[in-house]
């Protein structure tokens, strides 16, 4: 027996501009306003540039349960786990993944509220009517904590393929640093912390700068680290490697960057790089695959899995190993454009339209909802 649905709507417990969660809420509100649906998104920390299309959380508690549905995100502990689980509203979750705390400083913030976060899916298991993940890994997270396998649909609702960055986009030279003009510049997006393992990047820079130099392969490569948390501890020992390293004119630790920037960045960097030990997906990659700039990749966590046969994964986390990759893919043209014709081939698991089929299909075949009907719609 189906049941009627009128409103699908989404909780997270933060939403921030540029951040990976945020532009997943955001792709699903449309993909569930296309299919006839009421959508809304709630959240508790809701910056001013986005008080626009995000509501206070509270503010969720009036919807009708006989008819509404919440897709409730979750990538970090928080302390809205008692309110969430007083809703008279049905519940599914959608995992984004955390970050095992064991990557982070014992006594820290993101210690804690991993740990909780993870504490809190083992206290909710028996709360959500279906549960979705984001990627194969998350899947396999969910199950080591007593969710049942035959219960989770992995379907990767992150990136709006859509969203075409516009032609018209910034100098990153002019932005940034004069000698991207010339230099093959490295670009790595993400937050600046533990498991990302930047500092394994400058190693790799480090050790391609000399091969390019024994080479005499032309101007030196640079590294674009991207991300917030550049005020970290992590950061400062970041800041103080690169300076051991002789790397002072090499890097750029920019922070949070604008839309319009980011995607300049994908469009000129020689190649996306990453050494991260833990990613529950990594739509930068996507991104970055998007923008047409390769990537290359410790093969670790759920990275195999979202670039499929593109970029190039390795098996080894040694540094030295990225950077001889780095070398061949700098000065080898065919192997640049195989690598860019197997990551267009990956993208066609993104596409907007495939996805929206599959979120149909788990919402009326695993949920039984009935949607609305949108032929009177189109008359």
């Amino acid at each position: 027996m189906t049941q009627p649905i009128t409103a699908i709507h989404q909780f997270h417990h933060g939403v921030d501009v540029g951040d990976g969660v945020t532009n997943s809420l955001v792709f699903i509100q449309r993909l569930l306003r296309e299919m006839g649906l009421e959508s809304h998104i709630y959240a508790a920390n809701i910056p001013a540039a986005m008080a626009d299309r995000v509501r206070p959380y509270h503010e969720l508690e009036g919807g009708d349960p006989a008819t509404s549905l919440l897709l409730h995100h979750h990538s970090m502990g928080h302390e809205l786990g008692d309110w969430l689980s007083r809703l008279a509203m049905p519940r599914a979750l959608v995992y984004h993944n955390i970050t095992p705390a064991g990557f982070f400083p014992a006594g820290s913030e993101l210690h804690h509220y991993a740990q909780l976060g993870r504490d809190q899916l083992v206290q909710w298991a028996d709360d959500f009517r279906a549960v979705l993940a984001v990627s194969d890994v998350n899947a396999e997270d969910l199950m080591s904590l007593g969710y049942e396998r035959a219960a989770i649909t992995t379907i990767p609702l992150l990136v709006d393929l859509d969203r075409q960055p516009a032609d018209a986009l910034p100098d990153p030279a002019n932005q940034l640093h004069p000698g991207m003009a010339e230099r093959p510049v490295l670009l790595f997006v993400g937050r600046i912390v533990e498991n990302k393992r930047q500092h394994l990047l400058l190693e790799a820079l480090w050790h391609l700068q000399r091969m390019q130099k024994r080479q005499s392969s032309g101007p030196p490569a640079m590294l674009v680290m991207a991300g917030g948390g550049e005020a970290s501890d992590y950061a400062r020992f970041l800041r103080q490697r690169l300076h051991q390293l002789h790397l002072d004119d090499s890097v750029i630790m920019p922070g949070k960057v604008d839309n319009s920037l980011l995607q300049a960045l994908y469009r000129h960097s020689a190649a996306f790089v990453s050494a991260s030990a833990h990613e529950g997906f990594g739509m930068p990659l996507v991104e970055a695959m998007l923008g047409g700039c390769p990537v290359v990749a410790m093969g670790l966590a759920s990275i195999p899995y979202t670039l499929g046969e593109g970029g190039l994964v390795l098996d080894s986390e040694d540094p030295a190993v990225m950077a001889a990759t780095l070398s061949l893919l700098l000065e080898d043209e065919s192997l640049r454009d195989e690598v860019l014709a197997g990551q267009q081939r990956s993208l066609l698991r993104y596409r907007p339209e495939a996805l929206a089929r599959e979120l149909r299909d788990w919402l009326t075949g695993t949920l039984g909802l009935a949607l609305p009907d949108r032929t009177s719609d189109m008359q």
